[in-house]
């Protein structure tokens, strides 16, 4: 089979290093927004995983092997962080109705498998 030739890239395309980096942030915002249920909750927990990725000094992220890898750890981790963290307030009322509960159950049964997995 001949490889087929390369095509010049198209005027105005994005380069594809950008392309990576949207779809990485949509998948991490995805991941997020399952666990958390909340748009406000995925967004923040999505800032802080790349807060602490390009804070990390550089030869911390040279260690790292995978960085996507490192990213979804990082952001399961605060996703569970949240879940199992007091409701926040807004305004001085609590943002979550006082009688809501999750039909999954608590979320220290759900994500406590999560909790104890080494840090990548």
């Amino acid at each position: 089979m001949v490889p087929e030739p390369r095509r010049p890239p198209r005027p105005g395309a994005l380069p594809s290093a950008f392309c990576a980096v949207v779809a990485e942030r949509r998948l991490l915002w995805n991941l997020a927004y399952c666990l958390l249920d909340s748009v406000g909750d995925a967004e923040f927990a999505v800032q802080e995983t790349y807060t602490r990725w390009y804070t990390m000094p550089d030869d911390e992220q040279e260690r790292v092997e995978r960085p996507l890898t490192w990213l979804v750890g990082t952001l399961v981790r605060i996703c569970v962080d949240l879940r199992e963290s007091p409701p926040r307030r807004a305004h001085g009322r609590v943002v979550a109705p006082a009688g809501h509960r999750d039909p999954a159950g608590p979320p220290s049964r759900r994500f406590g498998v999560w909790r104890d997995a080494p840090k990548l």
